[in-house]
């Protein structure tokens, strides 16, 4: 990037304060600083292969100099890596077209795949940066993940079989604190085993009282929550855990490549199918259809009007199907740890019906309640926010991943 350009930018940027009030002039700013941190994560890497050159570890002296945590250190030299490798997404960082988390994406799959198939997939670095650039790195993520099942040529189990063997537990004290900080990492289907059981066991253990000490923070409520219910899984306290729910989402809106319905198995990694079929002997399987965001069958009573405020388990598993996080655009917390709400409030006669009903996170359902936004939900589930300075946001029907 030139020196004008980036003067440019920093003008930008700083012609925001906090009394400006032209929406457009503070997105702009955002742009700006946005393009001026990818630069400066791209002048992190030239920093690093100059040290590199050196023969300085690079990772003490950007920790140092930069006053980062030593992880954050490693990230940039791990980017400097990915960026040898793949020396367009370098360029496009450089230039301010995508973040430095996109790269950490690529280098996550390239990590993944085998030799041959990184080959493959780095033959198409300049498709790929296009879809960088338009994108938020977690999108991306996604992007890379579905990248990583299209080079994949076998049934899935080879790779299964690769990730168990990668099964790792490791454990640090943190000295302030002196607490014990544990990383596991297990492959796709004991995770998903693992994290059966801990719902099961946070479901049996505090579905009607919390313990002593539960933070109210619905983030942190729900770790603790999950917390304490594994100590008591290790612990062996004989537990009596429920069967795990998995929802099968059969979406009809875009019909695949030989015009069968789409579905989504509502698991977040890939398990090969003749997996599934175990995992699914212990767990209740339900299928919920949908078309355009419209719920056309779903298991159980799904409106029930003015005869509760509280949505069902029915609702909540039709809701589920619909939405994976909070409905507001943009908004990543997971649909677990979100409110039912009433888009036609309860106390204004709104109806416990599910076309009146949709997940929000804490914080968005305090802009709803306290901070003047007005929400409207379609037939098909388009939702249209209102916010107190006349400006809308608004998402189209709700699509899962296999849509």
């Amino acid at each position: 990037m030139q020196r004008d350009q980036l003067i440019d930018l920093v003008d930008t940027a700083r012609a925001v304060d906090s009394s400006t009030c032209d929406r457009a002039l503070i997105e702009a700013a955002l742009v700006a600083g946005s393009k001026l941190m990818a630069w400066w994560e791209s002048q992190q890497l030239t920093a690093a292969q100059a040290l590199a050159d050196l023969g300085v570890p690079a990772e003490v002296v950007l920790a140092r100099a930069t006053r980062c945590n030593p992880r954050d250190a490693e990230r940039v030299v791990q980017r400097l890596n990915t960026a040898k490798v793949a020396p367009l997404f370098g360029d496009a960082l450089a230039s301010g077209r995508i973040a430095g988390g996109h790269l950490d994406q690529l280098a996550i799959s390239l990590r993944r795949l085998e030799p041959d198939q990184r080959k493959r997939l780095l033959a198409d670095a300049s498709r790929l940066v296009a879809l960088a650039a338009a994108s938020t790195p977690d999108e991306f993520g996604r992007t890379m993940r579905a990248e990583e099942r299209r080079l994949a040529t076998d049934d899935g189990m080879p790779r299964l079989e690769r990730q168990r063997a990668s099964i790792r537990l490791r454990r640090r004290v943190e000295l302030d604190s002196g607490m014990h900080i544990f990383t596991l990492s297990v492959d796709p289907v004991t995770g998903l085993m693992l994290h059966n059981k801990i719902a099961a066991a946070t479901e049996a253990l505090f579905h009607s009282a919390t313990p002593d000490g539960c933070p109210s923070d619905p983030v942190e409520k729900q770790s603790f929550l999950q917390a304490h219910a594994l100590l008591k899984v290790i612990e062996g306290q004989g537990i009596r855990l429920g069967r795990p729910e998995v929802v099968v989402v059969v979406d009809t809106t875009t019909p695949d490549v030989n015009g069968a319905p789409m579905v989504d198995w509502s698991l977040p990694v890939e398990i090969p199918h003749q997996v599934l079929l175990d995992l699914f002997d212990g767990a209740d399987v339900h299928a919920v259809v949908v078309r355009n965001g419209v719920v056309l069958y779903a298991p159980g009573e799904i409106n029930l009007g003015r005869t509760t405020r509280l949505a069902n388990r029915a609702q909540r598993r039709a809701l589920r199907a619909l939405h994976s996080t909070c409905a507001i655009p943009g908004c990543r917390v997971p649909f677990d740890q979100c409110k039912i709400h009433h888009v036609k409030w309860w106390e204004h006669g709104g109806l416990t019906d599910l076309a009146n009903l949709s997940p929000v996170c804490s914080k968005h359902h305090h802009c709803i309640h306290d901070g003047g936004w007005d929400v409207r939900l379609a037939p098909d589930r388009t939702l249209t926010i209102t916010q107190p300075d006349g400006s809308t946001m608004t998402t189209g029907p709700p699509k899962r991943r296999a849509a």
